[in-house]
């Protein structure tokens, strides 16, 4: 992997770490579970991460 899939990587994880927090508040309120359309939200981002990284390497960047 190059440095901007590197990027876009650590990118994804602060985003669904926060995105984890604010519909948990976890750490700052009471604690919440999480809902099905996060978690939808997070696979399908991860998802989409992985099928460019994929398609990335296929055509050989």
């Amino acid at each position: 992997m190059n440095k901007s899939q590197w990027i876009a990587v650590l990118a994804c994880v602060l985003l669904t770490a926060a995105a984890y927090i604010g519909s948990t508040g976890l750490f700052y309120a009471e604690f919440r579970p999480i809902r099905n359309y996060d978690l939808v939200a997070f696979a399908t981002s991860w998802g989409g991460l992985i099928w460019m990284l994929i398609r990335d390497r296929k055509r050989g960047h």
